[in-house]
Order: structure tokens, then C-alpha cells, then sequence
């Protein structure tokens, strides 16, 4: 690293770049680290990069087009940064009960696959057992208004699986609508509509429904025709919901 005083205009034309604005005097002071960098002196106080020592990149930014921002410890701050984070890594490594801090990433990758299977096999056991539930609902049907209805509350873990039951519900022909909900475990409700292809061409829209009976478990929602959807607070309105949908099937 060299270090060179120059005035601006001498240092321009040697292609420096001067940083922070254009608060310099007449004479500049240079900065110039091999063929790499040539800027005006934006803060740097030492005569050799010797005596920055370690130095440690901690964060990388975008501040603008084409501009990066870093920051980075030095020194005897750069030493206790790097043994902090080996401190951490060696927690870790106790915490998955292995020996070799350098196996800690094959761990989590063998811990992440863990966690992949057990998803899976938990979303399989839960479409069994919706699909169980839905034996049950499906079999109450009432009619009204000339139209059939299905409506219950099932224990699903979400929107996800109502979706599912719908399909099964559509591929049946069971009835002309349907209606179902759930209450979630993070104490939220979550409904859906359903109306018949033929009930549809008569007028009936399942968005116009779940706008109907959605505010009862305090919310609100929407979508097609044949499909809507609603998110609610209030798993406690869940059955005035569902006679809500017998309501607006009877008008």
C-alpha cells in the first residue's frame, strides 16, 4: 500500500476516486494498494496493510447500482470474532452430540433429511385420517330449497386438506354445495365453499356464500364459482357458520 500527496486535479487525472463527497482541500492524500485501488483518503491511518492484521469480512450489501457495501473487523476485534463464532459452532457440535466441529454440516444435512421424512409421513397420516372424516360428513346431507348440502366441521390441520375433501367431494357428485371448516392449532378457522357445476349455471356462487357465512368466525374471503375460501379468528363461530350456509341455501 502506498500513500501519495497530491493536489485533487493531479489525482483525478491519475484516476483516483474520491469518496464520501467533495469535501478535500488543495492537497489530497492517496491511497493506492497495488494495481487494485487508487482512492482518496476516506479514513485510513495506517502506512502499511501489515499493521491492519486479520482482517474479517462480518457483512456484504447493495447500496445502490453497481455499489457493494462491507463491513469487516480487524485486528485483535477480528481474533474475538472468529473465536465467538467458533464458540458457537462447537455448541453446536455438543448440542448434536458429535465430536468433529467439521461434521456439524453433514449432521444437519443428515437432521434435515430426518425432518423431510417425518413431513411426509405426517401429511400422509393426515390426508388418512381427513379422508376417514370425510366418510362421515359426506353421508349427512340435507336438503334445502330444492338443493342438497353437506356441511360439518372435520379436524384437518388446514386449508390445504379442505381443498382435498373438496376434490373428493366434486369427483363424488355428492351433493349440490358444500361447506367446511376447521379450526387450526394456532386458534384460527379455516373454511370452504363448494357449489355443483349444474347448481352454478343456476346462479349459485360459492364466492357469494363464503362472503356470507365468513364474518361469523370473524373473517372474510373469496374465489371462483365452484370454490372459494375463508380465513378466520373466531373458532367458536364455526357452527353458526355452518347455519349460516343453511340460511342462505334457504333464501
Amino acid at each position: 500500500m502506498k500513500q501519495l500527496l497530491q493536489t485533487r486535479n493531479q489525482l483525478k487525472k491519475m484516476g483516483a476516486i474520491a469518496l464520501f463527497g467533495d469535501k478535500y482541500g488543495d492537497t489530497v492524500r492517496v491511497v493506492k494498494v497495488g494495481d487494485y485501488s487508487m482512492e482518496f483518503c476516506g479514513g485510513t491511518h495506517v502506512d502499511n496493510t501489515n499493521e491492519i492484521g486479520l482482517f474479517k469480512i462480518v457483512s456484504e450489501s447493495g447500496v445502490g447500482a453497481g455499489v457493494r457495501r462491507i463491513e469487516a473487523v480487524t485486528s485483535e476485534e477480528a481474533f474475538e470474532f472468529l473465536e465467538e463464532r467458533n464458540q458457537l459452532l462447537r455448541q453446536s457440535a455438543d448440542e448434536l452430540k458429535i465430536v468433529q466441529i467439521k461434521e456439524v454440516p453433514r449432521k444437519i444435512e443428515q437432521l434435515q433429511e430426518q425432518v423431510k421424512l417425518l413431513e411426509q409421513q405426517k401429511q400422509a397420516l393426515e390426508d388418512k385420517f381427513a379422508s376417514q372424516q370425510a366418510g362421515d360428513i359426506f353421508k349427512n346431507v340435507k336438503e334445502i330449497n330444492g338443493k342438497t348440502l353437506i356441511a360439518g366441521q372435520v379436524n384437518v390441520s388446514g386449508m390445504s386438506q379442505l381443498r382435498q375433501l373438496a376434490d373428493q367431494w366434486k369427483e363424488k357428485q355428492l351433493s349440490d354445495v358444500l361447506v367446511l371448516a376447521t379450526a387450526t392449532a394456532d386458534g384460527k378457522v379455516n373454511l370452504i365453499t363448494a357449489i355443483s357445476s349444474d347448481a352454478v349455471k343456476e346462479g349459485y356462487k360459492a364466492g357469494d356464500l363464503i362472503k356470507a357465512i365468513a364474518p361469523k368466525v370473524g373473517g372474510g374471503g373469496g374465489g371462483r364459482p365452484d370454490l372459494a375460501q375463508a380465513g378466520g379468528k373466531k373458532p367458536e363461530g364455526i357452527q353458526e357458520a355452518l347455519k349460516a350456509a343453511e340460511d342462505w341455501l334457504s333464501k
